[in-house]
C-alpha cells in the first residue's frame, strides 16, 4: 500500500502551485547565487537519465524544472516528482507510480520525475513496465541517481524505449559557468572603482566569446586577446574557484562567509556529508572502506604521476584485478577518473602502459584529503593555495577535467576516445593530448612563474601546442596562455548540463 499523504507531501505544487518555491528546501537553500544549468527540452513519450557525483545539484535542478513547467502553464496536478530513495521495494514505488497515472489518465501529457531512481533495486523494470504498456507515450519521465554505476549499468538495459540520446551528464560546475553566474553576486560586495568595473565588462565578452580546439592557432589567440586586457579580474575569480570547486552548496557555503563578513572558510562538516555520501555508496555496492581508503591514499601520494595498476596493487596488497574494480566504479561515480596514454604509431590508447588518475573537482580532492589525514578541509585548502607546486598538480587535473566536459557525450564519446597522455622511453611527456577528429593538439599545464618558450618537436602527428600558463603570455606561434583565461573561454559539451 502506499501512503497518499506521503505522495502528497513530496509533490507541494499540487496544494500550493508556484508557490511551493517559497517552502521548497532545495531551491530556499541555493543562495546566495542561483547557479542555472542547460535546459533538456523534455519531449513526450522519452525517458530521460541525468548522471552525476553526490552533491552536485540534481534535485534542485528538477525542482526547477518542475517551476518552470508550471510557469508555462502545465497544470500542477500533472506533475510528479518521487524521491525514490523514501520507498523500501519496487513495489511500494509501483504503488505511488499506479496513483498518480490512475488520476492522470486524460491528461494529455504528463511529468514524472524519479529522483534518486537507483535506491530500488530493478528499478529499469519499472520504467520497462511503463514502456512496454504504451504508458510513457503520452508522459515525460526523467531519472537521476547519485549510484552512477547503478545508474549506466541499468539505464543500457532500456534499449529501443526512448531513452537513447536522451543521457545527460550533471557533473561539477565548470570554471566559465562559476563565473558567468558569481560575477553579478561578487561584485556587489567590491568597492566601486576600475577594478570592480571591470568585471561588468569581463561579463559581456564572455557571454559573447569562446574557443573552439579544433580551430586554428590565430583564430584561438584573437579570442584570448579579448580578454587579456582582464586577466586580474579573471585570476580573482579562479582563485575562489580553486577554493570552492564546482560544486553549487560549496561554492554558496564559501561565498555566504566571505561576504559581506569577509571571512574565508570552508566548514568541516560540508566535507563530511561528501564523503559519507562517498563511503555509504561504495559500501551499497559491497566494496570495502579499508581497501577504497588505501587505493584513494595512494592516488594522493602520487597526484599528478604516471604508473601502473600493478605499483598501486604492490603498495595496497590486493591484485590489480581488484583494484581496476575498485577505481571503475569511483570513476563511473564521479570521484576520479584514470586518464591514459597514447601511442601515435598504433593509433590507440597504451591499455597496459602507465596511467594518470586525477579527481573531477579541487573539492573532491579536498575531501578525500582531510578524510585521509584527519584535517579540516579548509586547512588542506590553505596549504594548497600556499604551496605552487600543489597548485600545479591541482590546476593539472582541473585541466584534464574540463577537457573532458568539453567534448564527451554519455555512451557515445567517452573521455577514452580523444583524450590521453604522452610520454616516451626519452623522458619526453605531454600533460593533455586531445583530438578533434584525425586533428591532435597538445596541451602541457605549467603553473609557475616563468614560462619560457621553446622550440617543440618529435611529434609529427602534433601540429597544434598549448602552453598553459601561471601568468605569461607568449607569442601568436607559441600559444602560451594563462590557464585561467583557457578555461573561462572552454564551453562545455551539449550533454554536460
Amino acid at each position: 500500500m502506499v501512503k497518499i499523504i506521503e505522495i502528497v507531501r513530496q509533490n507541494p505544487w499540487w496544494q500550493n502551485g508556484i508557490e511551493f518555491v517559497r517552502y521548497d528546501k532545495h531551491l530556499q537553500e541555493a543562495k546566495p547565487v542561483f547557479f542555472e544549468r542547460k535546459k533538456i527540452g523534455l519531449k513526450r513519450g522519452e525517458i530521460y537519465i541525468l548522471r552525476g557525483p553526490r552533491q552536485v545539484g540534481k534535485t534542485t535542478y528538477l525542482k526547477e524544472t518542475i517551476k518552470s513547467l508550471i510557469e508555462k502553464g502545465t497544470p500542477q496536478r500533472h506533475i510528479l516528482y518521487l524521491s525514490v530513495d523514501l520507498f523500501t521495494s519496487l513495489r511500494e514505488m509501483r504503488n505511488a507510480l499506479n496513483y498518480f497515472l490512475d488520476s492522470t489518465r486524460n491528461a494529455p501529457i504528463f511529468y514524472l520525475f524519479l529522483d534518486e531512481i537507483t535506491s530500488i533495486e530493478n528499478w529499469n523494470l519499472e520504467l520497462k513496465r511503463l514502456s512496454d504498456q504504451g504508458i510513457t507515450r503520452r508522459g515525460v519521465i526523467v531519472a537521476t541517481g547519485s549510484s552512477a554505476v547503478k545508474l549506466k549499468e541499468k539505464a543500457e538495459l532500456l534499449p529501443g524505449r526512448g531513452i537513447e540520446g536522451n543521457e545527460y551528464l550533471i557533473k561539477p560546475l565548470s570554471f566559465r559557468e562559476f563565473a558567468l553566474q558569481s560575477i553579478e553576486y561578487i561584485i556587489s560586495f567590491l568597492p566601486q572603482d576600475g577594478f570592480s568595473d571591470g568585471f561588468g565588462r569581463l561579463k559581456d565578452i564572455l557571454v559573447k566569446s569562446y574557443i573552439e580546439l579544433a580551430w586554428e592557432s590565430k583564430k584561438i589567440w584573437e579570442v584570448f586577446d579579448q580578454c587579456l586586457p582582464f586577466k586580474e579580474q579573471i585570476a580573482h575569480l579562479f582563485r575562489i574557484y580553486l577554493m570552492t570547486g564546482g560544486l553549487p552548496k560549496v561554492i554558496n557555503h564559501y561565498l555566504l562567509n566571505l561576504y559581506p563578513n569577509g571571512k574565508e572558510v570552508i566548514k568541516p562538516f560540508i566535507s563530511e556529508i561528501f564523503i559519507r555520501d562517498v563511503l555509504g555508496d561504495m559500501a551499497r555496492l559491497q566494496r570495502q572502506e579499508v581497501v577504497t581508503r588505501q587505493l584513494l591514499a595512494s592516488i594522493i601520494e602520487r597526484y599528478g604521476s604516471r604508473y601502473s595498476f600493478t605499483r598501486i596493487s604492490k603498495g595496497i596488497e590486493k591484485t590489480h584485478i581488484t583494484i581496476i574494480d575498485y577505481l571503475e566504479y569511483l570513476e563511473e561515480s564521479f570521484i576520479c577518473f584514470v586518464l591514459y596514454a597514447y601511442d601515435f604509431n598504433k593509433k590507440r590508447p597504451k591499455w597496459k602502459g602507465d596511467k594518470k588518475i586525477y579527481f573531477f573537482d579541487p573539492f573532491i580532492l579536498y575531501s578525500i584529503n582531510s578524510y585521509l589525514k584527519g584535517d579540516e578541509v579548509w586547512s588542506i585548502v590553505t596549504r594548497t593555495m600556499e604551496d605552487e607546486e600543489l597548485q600545479g598538480k591541482l590546476i593539472e587535473g582541473l585541466v584534464i577535467s574540463h577537457l573532458l566536459m568539453y567534448k564527451e557525450i554519455p555512451f557515445l564519446r567517452i573521455g577514452k576516445t580523444f583524450l590521453w597522455f604522452y610520454y616516451d622511453k626519452s623522458g619526453k611527456e605531454i600533460d593533455a593530448i586531445f583530438k578533434e577528429d584525425s586533428n591532435y593538439t597538445a596541451i602541457e599545464v605549467k603553473y609557475q612563474t616563468d614560462v619560457r618558450a621553446k622550440r617543440r618537436k618529435g611529434l609529427e602527428f602534433v601540429k597544434k601546442y598549448i602552453v598553459l600558463s601561471k601568468e605569461d603570455v607568449g607569442e601568436k606561434d607559441n600559444m602560451i596562455i594563462p590557464v585561467d583565461i583557457f578555461l573561462s573561454l572552454l564551453k562545455t559539451s551539449e550533454r554536460n548540463i
